[in-house]
């Protein structure tokens, strides 16, 4: 995994030097895996951070897009967290001007928050949009996400993705699909301990959509059409997304 990430960040930057194609907009993601403590449950979470947090969240230094997301297909082996927030920035610049503000300023939210969930882990990721989203995340939005974790077929690496992308939006453009794909690379504080590659996070309006996506993909494995040839991907965890706050501008 040391390898691959030490590998991408290499390709990648003469994917954006040399490929005659738009490059790809890309994001700072991070996420907090938690379970509610005694006597909370999501009304908890959500009345805290849709008052407080966001009141406070208006005065950060930049952009910044704050989700509350919790299982909706899951195994019992998935690590049993309960409760994610999931935020985003522009890029790990913004990222860390956001984290210092939160440390100066945000003890009392923060506070709240812990006294609500207890959360064991807190991690960054570098986000690579595939497919644009047809609408942008309005505040109080939900939706769902469908995350794969991912790795490279043997003799299969970063140079093949774009094609295979071009692939993937082909075949999401046949189903109306009208949420995003992104792509997902491991930084600061993911775990050691997988062994994938990268994760694909594909959203979507409804569970409604997600089943046309199943459907679509089913049939196209029965007829020897399906779009990945670069990467095996495990079956999806699902989850529901609220939107907190949206990005500005």
């Amino acid at each position: 995994m040391k390898k691959l990430i030490i590998s991408f960040l290499i390709a990648t930057s003469s994917l954006f030097v040399l490929s005659n194609d738009d490059p790809y907009t890309t994001y700072t993601g991070e996420v907090l895996q938690c379970n509610f403590n005694n006597g909370k449950d999501l009304d908890d979470v959500l009345n805290m951070v849709t008052k407080d947090w966001y009141n406070m969240a208006q005065s950060y230094p930049a952009s910044y897009e704050g989700n509350i997301v919790v299982p909706q297909l899951y195994a019992s082996d998935d690590g049993g967290y309960e409760v994610f927030w999931v935020g985003f920035t522009s890029d790990n610049n913004a990222m860390g001007q956001v984290t210092d503000w939160f440390s100066d300023n945000g003890t009392k939210v923060f506070a709240k928050w812990q006294n609500i969930v207890d959360c064991s882990s807190w991690s960054q990721w570098d986000i690579f949009e595939i497919r644009e989203s047809k609408s942008d995340s309005a505040e109080g939005d939900n939706s769902v996400w469908a995350f794969h974790s991912c790795t490279f077929k043997d003799g299969k690496g970063v140079s093949d993705i774009r094609e295979n992308d071009k692939i993937w939006n082909k075949f999401f453009d046949s189903l109306g699909h009208t949420g995003g794909v992104w792509r997902w690379w491991a930084a600061g504080g993911s775990s050691l301990q997988e062994s994938n590659d990268f994760y694909v996070n594909m959203g979507f309006k409804s569970m409604t959509e997600y089943g046309i996506y199943r459907d679509a993909r089913l049939q196209s494995l029965i007829d020897d059409t399906y779009p990945d040839s670069i990467s095996e991907c495990k079956p999806p965890r699902v989850y529901s997304v609220n939107n907190i706050k949206a990005f500005e501008g």
